[in-house]
């Protein structure tokens, strides 16, 4: 079970998707939280390959990855190692449909008991005036515990290592205690002045070690996620999208020179970072002209705009920098103006579904 599990959260990690989107109802949601102290990031492979995406740090939750029902085969190994170095996998792991999932790596590397917990979420629609939060216990030497008021009405009671409960509360301030089951204090942590949201789904876990726990949280608000609770189906491929929008003419151009295009429209995974033909306008003169020539150039710049697998625009702006396809990597800043690859391509439309990945649209051609 724990073995399954983590296979799962290297699933998260990878964002990745193997059959065609064709419905809501043919997808899962599932995110991965790194709650185990002394185990730093990890690499995935994917069929003996890197994943491209970055592993999370203690403490992160990422953001929600959609994927459909499928059996995906994958490694983890720790950052750096190479697949020789895998610690799990490679091996099958099938995933189901229809829930929103999240998944904690918990326990301890040094010690052995290194695992994941599944927690499974609600994410149906909240009405108006209600929170809804699902407590995670992630600390591994600490005893069962319940969430109390003031009054010492608990909750959520008796939740143990490894477990979630999930609660709709009416939005508000809370001063809220965690305490061993069946007492009411002294508080293991002191979550006073807790503030809840109207229509709001929070994840709250306690993580560390009992001689000095944390809280790790996320807040996702309904209209934040309704995009992905209403997502609509894939009108085509990678290429077939960016052949008929009309804002994608240099890009197809440069793609069928380079021989591309056929792998667009695969059935594989990608996530493409598709410039617009005014990003190219913007290239010094003559500069597409002798790219275009050279179809060596042409095609590591163009696999510098893919990142193997599916990453939303959650998933990216989660990350400090990406793997490429070609090899090279792409920083990513997010601040008041909005998220930037490399410092100056700005991501300007975001969450393009493709039947074989996503499509994010940048204003710069990236240069490797």
């Amino acid at each position: 079970m724990k073995r399954n599990a983590m296979l799962l959260v290297v699933m998260l990690l990878l964002g990745v998707l193997f059959t065609s989107v064709t419905s809501a109802q043919e997808l899962t949601h599932v995110r991965v939280a790194h709650f185990s102290p002394d185990t730093p990031a990890v690499e995935v492979f994917l069929n003996g390959e890197p994943s491209g995406i970055q592993a999370l740090n203690f403490g992160d939750i990422s953001g929600w990855v959609e994927l459909p029902a499928g059996t995906y085969s994958v490694a983890v190994a720790p950052y750096g190692a190479g697949i020789d170095a895998a610690a799990i996998g490679p091996a099958n792991f099938t995933l189901g449909s229809g829930a929103w999932i999240t998944v904690a790596a918990t326990g301890s590397l040094s010690a052995g008991t290194l695992g994941a917990d599944v927690i499974a979420e609600d994410y149906s629609a909240i009405p108006g005036g209600e929170a809804r939060v699902t407590v995670f216990h992630g600390i591994e030497d600490a005893p069962a515990v319940d969430v109390i008021l003031p009054d010492g009405t608990a909750l959520i009671s008796g939740l143990s290592f490894g477990n979630g409960d999930t609660i709709s509360v009416p939005a508000g301030t809370y001063d809220l205690a965690v305490v061993a089951a069946g007492t009411t204090g002294p508080a293991v942590i002191d979550l006073s002045g807790t503030t809840l949201n109207s229509q709001t789904y929070y994840f709250v876990a306690a993580t560390n070690r009992l001689a000095a726990p944390q809280v790790a949280l996320s807040a996702v608000s309904l209209n934040t996620v309704a995009p992905l609770i209403n997502k609509q189906a894939a009108s085509g491929t990678i290429a077939e999208i960016a052949s008929r929008d009309g804002r994608f003419d240099t890009l197809v151009t440069a793609l069928q020179a380079a021989d591309l295009v056929e792998t667009l429209n695969s059935p594989g995974s990608f996530t493409v970072f598709a410039p617009t033909d005014d990003a190219f306008a913007k290239l010094p003169a003559g500069t597409l002209n002798a790219v275009l020539a050279d179809t060596d150039l042409l095609t590591t710049i163009l696999l510098y705009h893919v990142l193997g697998g599916r990453a939303l625009a959650s998933d990216v702006t989660g990350q400090n920098s990406l793997n490429m396809r070609d090899g090279g990597t792409v920083t990513v800043t997010v601040n008041d103006d909005g998220v930037f690859l490399n410092g100056n391509a700005q991501i300007i439309l975001t969450d393009i579904p493709a039947t074989n990945g996503v499509i994010h649209v940048i204003d710069t051609v990236l240069i490797p």
